[in-house]
């Protein structure tokens, strides 16, 4: 999956709920209200589109768990802002995870990258080759992992506190544009690193 396809695979599922809320705000609904519909739309459309698929990845099954915990949680607690905190929640589970991986066998994004290239049956095994045989490659996926756990955990301790300290009508985009934002410089920088890893690689050829 190219950052191409990533994008247009996340801008829907970020896209629609703010939209949805926006479009309720016009018509005078209230923000709590607005914010719950939105959530609810988005996790339809999760379920929708991986019915037409025939296929419920680990993408949809994350945006999809994402969105009915904070649903869940906004309506045992009566709090709506938990349909926004469940971003951050998922961002700092998620950075965790990449964290720990990093102690314990395989970094994350290792085993990730590796099993978009299952389609070619000697990709899987090229890889495996490199891992035992290549310091600098087991050291791309650390850094690369290192990095996105870091700046996942960052974007969730930023955003919580937002949350509970903005109006619902200003953090509903903002919270928007930080999640963007945050991919955005991590896909970022992860091209230009592995660019600049391979040059060097290239050079000392």
């Amino acid at each position: 999956m190219n950052k191409s396809t990533l994008l247009k695979t996340l801008l829907p599922d970020v896209a629609l709920p703010i939209a949805v809320y926006y479009a309720c705000r016009g018509f005078g609904v209230d923000e709590q209200v607005a914010l719950l519909l939105g959530a609810a739309a988005a996790l339809v459309r999760v379920l929708l589109v991986a019915a037409v698929r025939r296929r419920f990845n680990g993408l949809a099954a994350l945006v999809c768990g994402g969105f009915a915990i904070g649903l869940l949680l906004a309506f045992l607690t009566g709090d709506p802002r938990f349909v926004l905190a469940k971003e951050s929640i998922l961002s700092g589970l998620l950075g965790l995870l990449l964290l720990g991986s990093c102690l314990v066998g395989r970094p994350l994004m290792y085993a990730l990258m590796r099993r978009l290239t299952a389609d070619d049956p000697q990709k899987p095994a090229e890889w495996d080759r490199l891992w035992g045989s290549a310091p600098e490659f087991r050291r791309l996926f650390r850094t690369l992992t290192l990095v996105w756990g870091v700046g996942l955990l960052a974007e969730a301790v930023i955003r919580i506190p937002l949350i509970y300290r903005l109006p619902l009508d200003v953090m509903t985009g903002l919270s928007t544009v930080l999640q963007l934002a945050t991919f955005a410089l991590l896909i970022g920088w992860s091209l230009l690193y592995r660019q600049r890893r391979m040059a060097r690689a290239a050079q000392l050829r």
